[in-house]
């Protein structure tokens, strides 16, 4: 590898707003940053070249690794940005996963729309992955490796080195007297990724020495397989989702492995974390269960929890639901939106001749029980548990319901109903309510 052939990978990301290499300090990303260095040196329009160095303050030596990549970035003009994160060890996740949770957390928010981040993946850690994740029962999945090329929010992830190997890299490090930090937890052979690089690997090299090779092309290959099995996954999901939520039937029609893929792209849609195939398994009992069950399937990723419940034919993906706590009256001022202690917000927009008459004092409180609505244009009251069952609300939003008096009178239900007596007149102002739920996304 050197400047020219990585001009050649990163040509058709001239136009990018800025560079970003993630520099550890370590042999690859120092290669990396060495080689845009070279790379700018020789001319041609490129975007701005800037470095960021995560410091997961797991180590000892964090601070001097921090020190040396701010003397290198120094060195070569280009700037660095230094981002201390917490890694936070108590969610079950194991150091490395935990670690790279809050690592990409830091990507996310440095690098902007338009930027493009450069990683120093190299051919052994393709290698690695898809081993380790073959072994890890990640079936057919693990074959797709590391991405050459993803999106990190509106910014890009490109891993330019992916074909280069770990000699190749000492090499160049070596003929242009680069200095690099070794991380001593590296040679520790206790974790997965370590024990099979340090232990496993010189074997098979030994007895099969183009190993990396083959299993990028098979990592390669894994990458097609994944574009073609989103397509499909698009046309299931057009005929089955709706909204947020996905339509049982329409998923059981499918063969299972069809299912299995309509799953995991429902609920990467979502931004969730993906299922391995116990919880798929889990998922087809849910789509088989029985509506009075309500059942529900739970699971933990490396970027957080997740649930999937069932209702009336349909599957419904959220984060997990905070406990719900009952909360007393709170005054609400319909021009301003309110922030409910259950999660979600009540907004109101105005309106006229329809929605809740203007000009009353409000206020917004949970369940207690019992409540009673006359929904505008009935001709009875009934019990809200009546009520909300006639209209299908999911059963978990339900006790999360806000609901709306003006004194010791409930006048509206969320933005379900306006009871009778409360509704604006023909011309007269009113408010048009809006109860914005918690998505799967922002909880």
């Amino acid at each position: 590898m050197d400047s020219s052939a990585l001009a050649i990978r990163l040509h058709s990301h001239r136009d990018c707003r800025r560079w970003w290499v993630a520099y550890s300090g370590g042999l690859d990303s120092h290669v990396l940053l060495h080689l845009c260095h070279q790379l700018r040196q020789h001319g041609g329009p490129w975007p701005e070249l800037r470095a960021i160095h995560v410091n997961h303050q797991l180590q000892p030596q964090a601070s001097d690794w921090a020190a040396h990549c701010q003397a290198v970035c120094g060195a070569l003009g280009i700037p660095l940005t230094v981002v201390p994160v917490e890694v936070d060890l108590t969610a079950g996740l194991g150091l490395e996963a935990a670690a790279r949770a809050a690592r990409y957390a830091a990507f996310r928010q440095l690098c902007g729309s338009g930027d493009l981040l450069l990683q120093g993946h190299h051919a052994d850690d393709q290698a690695e992955t898809v081993l380790l994740r073959l072994l890890s029962g990640r079936g057919a999945a693990a074959a797709i490796g590391i991405p050459a090329e993803r999106p990190l929010g509106g910014a890009t992830i490109l891993r330019p080195l992916l074909q280069t190997t770990r000699s190749e890299l000492e090499a160049h490090a070596q003929q242009h007297g680069l200095h690099w930090v070794e991380d001593p937890s590296n040679c520790d052979s206790q974790y997965d990724r370590n024990f099979l690089r340090n232990q496993v690997l010189p074997l098979i090299g030994q007895r099969w020495p183009g190993y990396r090779d083959t299993l990028g092309r098979a990592a390669a290959q894994g990458e097609q397989v994944a574009t073609v099995l989103a397509e499909v996954a698009a046309l299931d999901l057009a005929a089955a989702a709706e909204g947020e939520r996905l339509a049982i039937a329409a998923a059981l029609a499918l063969s299972q492995p069809r299912r299995f893929n309509l799953w995991r792209h429902w609920l990467a849609g979502l931004q969730l974390p993906q299922p391995g195939v116990a919880v798929l398994e889990q998922l087809e009992r849910l789509a088989t269960a029985t509506d009075d069950a309500l059942p529900l399937v739970t699971w933990r990723g490396p970027a957080g929890a997740a649930e999937v419940r069932r209702y009336r034919g349909w599957l419904y993906a959220m984060t997990p639901l905070p406990p719900f706590l009952p909360w007393p009256a709170q005054a609400w001022e319909p021009t301003r939106p309110l922030t409910l202690p259950a999660g979600g917000e009540l907004r109101a927009e105005p309106v006229t001749g329809e929605g809740l008459r203007r000009g009353l004092p409000l206020s917004v409180r949970s369940r207690a029980g019992g409540e009673r609505c006359r929904p505008a244009g009935r001709r009875h009251s009934q019990t809200l548990r009546r009520l909300l069952q006639e209209c299908e609300l999911e059963p978990w939003w339900r006790e999360r319901l806000p609901l709306i008096y003006s004194g010791d009178e409930l006048v509206a239900v969320a933005d379900l109903w306006v009871c009778e007596g409360y509704q604006a007149a023909p011309g007269e102002p009113g408010w048009a309510l809006h109860w914005h739920r918690l998505t799967p996304s922002s909880h």
